[in-house]
């Protein structure tokens, strides 16, 4: 029996697990790692427990809701990943296979959740996890798995607005409460803070700046999970810088 599930309940439940889902799509969920959904729910659960409202300074009521929030979030996600998985994996019946290319498919393109490009490299400037995945290189799935992961170890926003004396607590909360009540769980904390005031344009620039100068580069992934060397990395990031200089130039 299919699930009764509405696209945008599975993208504001994607929302409040990972963060604000710009650019995210329906097969891009499909391809997230159950243990990496475990993994991010339980650090947004234990953020929300309404044990820790002392720790953090909230009302036990806005933590207990926050806590439902999260827990029915995981579960509409669970939900999505178990109608789906078997049918993306269950390659050996030919009804299973169509299947899997219905419900795999991506809203914009009908791709498969997971698969190699096996087309021309697109003649634009690209990052190195664009490149790879449009060298051949690594698969869809393995590619948004990598994104998943950098995006979960890179430190929030708001921590850095924090540390750097732009925002203070309050402001944070008053900011995610109010994008809560207006439901724009599509919209991404730093872009609606600038939107109400709080963040200058500037200041939206230079947080998002420092929070990519924190994260880990992708590459690190492929290294670690066998699928390239260093070595490889290195002829690849010059590969890709060449790549970008003759797609300026062309553009020009």
């Amino acid at each position: 029996m299919p699930i009764v599930l509405h696209k945008q309940d599975i993208l504001n439940a994607y929302s409040v697990i990972f963060g604000p889902a710009v650019g995210v799509s329906i097969n891009t969920i499909i391809g997230i790692p159950p243990m990496t959904l475990k993994t991010a729910y339980r650090k947004k659960a234990l953020e929300t427990h309404p044990d820790r409202y002392l720790i953090v300074g909230k009302m036990k009521k806005e933590l207990n809701d926050q806590f439902i929030e999260v827990s029915l979030a995981y579960e509409t996600l669970q939900k999505v990943l178990n109608h789906f998985k078997p049918l993306a994996n269950n390659a050996s019946n030919s009804i299973n296979k169509e299947n899997k290319t219905k419900c795999s498919a991506s809203s914009d393109g009908g791709k498969p959740a997971d698969h190699f490009y096996r087309g021309l490299l697109p003649k634009r400037k690209l990052l190195i996890g664009q490149f790879l995945y449009y060298s051949g290189i690594v698969s869809w799935k393995t590619l948004i798995d990598a994104l998943t992961r950098q995006k979960m170890q890179r430190p929030p926003v708001g921590q850095i607005a924090i540390k750097w004396g732009i925002l203070s607590k309050n402001d944070i909360h008053a900011i995610l409460k109010q994008r809560s009540l207006e439901q724009k769980y599509d919209k991404r904390f730093v872009e609606y803070a600038c939107s109400k005031g709080y963040l200058t344009s500037f200041q939206r620039l230079a947080l998002l700046g420092k929070q990519r100068s924190l994260q880990r580069p992708i590459g690190e992934f492929f290294v670690e999970k066998g699928i390239l060397m260093s070595m490889d990395m290195e002829i690849l990031v010059k590969k890709l810088h060449l790549h970008n200089r003759k797609a300026a130039f062309k553009n020009n």
